[in-house]
């Protein structure tokens, strides 16, 4: 595959992240995963991730803030992000679109139409 492109996944649930940094990793790409804002924070610094995937509900942090700020900031601010959450699509579009999002997907839709979404955004948006 040449370069491994970096995701940089945000979510409160193990398995989630287990889930996907899985079906990502055996699409070729270089996967990190933060449960935590302080760890994803972190990690977004010292990995330099190519794409960011963020689930939407999470304790300390709702993930339509955490595109919000990614976008704000001149440093992150060209870094495509993804919202991946269990909410119908409707809001996801809606919640998308608030927060500058590029692209949102329904966890409903499994992990297997996540693979694609990302494959689709490498080769139309990032690289």
């Amino acid at each position: 595959m040449g370069i491994r492109r970096r995701i940089l996944l945000l979510d409160d649930s193990p398995i989630a992240l287990d889930l996907t940094q899985g079906t990502l990793e055996e699409r070729g790409y270089e996967v990190e995963a933060a449960s935590s804002l302080t760890e994803f924070r972190r990690k977004l610094a010292a990995f330099r991730p190519n794409l960011v995937l963020t689930d939407l509900e999470m304790p300390e942090v709702s993930g339509g803030d955490v595109v919000r700020e990614l976008k704000q900031d001149l440093g992150t601010d060209r870094i495509p992000v993804v919202i991946f959450s269990s909410r119908p699509d409707e809001e996801l579009a809606r919640i998308a679109t608030w927060s500058g999002a590029d692209g949102y997907l329904c966890k409903g839709h499994g992990v297997d139409r996540l693979g694609e979404l990302v494959d689709e955004l490498v080769g139309s948006i990032l690289w």
